[in-house]
């Protein structure tokens, strides 16, 4: 996995406490965890390798832990460290890293029927114009071959609008709460690719440039469990169906034919990575 990725993995134990709301600034959870990732390093100068006391005393103040506490965290996270990444199997100058697997997964295609949805058409609103303006208007820009740092701002709040009006097209839809959240995280990155990758655009995506989200770019860019990679596949067929109802589309079939035909590759990478 490249390094950010394992950085990631290894520092799992010290998101926890951002997520329990222990550390406020996710940052400071990920700097301690990089002092104690290179407090490992044998190739560290003395000079800059932090001591054992001074990331000790970081941990009592970051976690809010006692020095006994702190003291135990410590050694746990060495021990992670040379656990999951051990040295004698790790590549000689390279950005990526192999890590021992921590969990086994069973890796399923997602299941339709989790998705009971209206078939009333939500026709769009006035948010839902403003939000298809501004995808049209980034559309004719891209078409002009405007660069890319004359139309930035405008993908991002176009993107915002995006998520926000799916979001809501998904409670209208009658899909279950569950997924309110995580499928415009998957449209997010989605059109990350799209636009920011030059894959096209949205009513024109290529059969290559689906492969390349699924089996290449998803895998690398986005850290979640992989169950919840299956998640990707349904998520854009229902945004497509979504962007047909709002008028962006006039048959989304194609788009939906292209996300059914490549999961079955897409979910047996996702088995094999796990």
């Amino acid at each position: 996995m490249p390094m950010t990725q394992a950085m990631m993995a290894y520092t799992e134990p010290l998101m926890a406490y951002v997520e329990n709301g222990t550390v406020q600034d996710p940052n400071d959870a990920l700097q301690l965890g990089t002092q104690l990732w290179n407090w490992t390093l044998p190739h560290v100068p003395v000079p800059q390798k932090p001591s054992r006391t001074a990331i000790v005393d970081t941990i009592c103040a970051t976690l809010q832990v006692d020095q006994q506490e702190a003291d135990a965290f410590f050694d746990r996270m060495i021990a992670r460290k040379a656990y999951l990444f051990p040295d004698d199997i790790q590549p000689e100058g390279s950005m990526t890293m192999f890590m021992r697997k921590e969990v086994a997964y069973l890796i399923t295609p997602f299941a339709e029927s989790q998705l009971p949805l209206s078939d009333a058409p939500v026709p769009p609103d006035g948010d839902d114009r403003l939000f298809l303006d501004a995808l049209r208007q980034l559309d004719a820009r891209i078409a002009a071959d405007d660069d890319y740092d004359e139309w930035e701002a405008d993908f991002f709040a176009m993107q915002d609008l995006c998520c926000q009006r799916y979001h809501r097209w998904l409670q209208a839809k009658g899909v279950p709460e569950t997924y309110h959240e995580q499928f415009p995280f998957c449209v997010e990155t989605y059109l990350n690719f799209i636009y920011q990758y030059g894959a096209g655009k949205l009513w024109d995506v290529s059969p290559y440039a689906m492969e390349a989200f699924f089996m290449d770019y998803l895998l690398r860019k986005v850290m979640v469990k992989p169950p919840e990679e299956t998640q990707w596949p349904p998520a854009l067929r229902l945004f497509y169906r979504f962007l047909a109802e709002k008028g962006y589309l006039d048959d989304p079939e194609p788009t939906m034919s292209s996300l059914h035909a490549i999961e079955p590759d897409f979910i047996a990478l996702v088995q094999q990575r796990s």
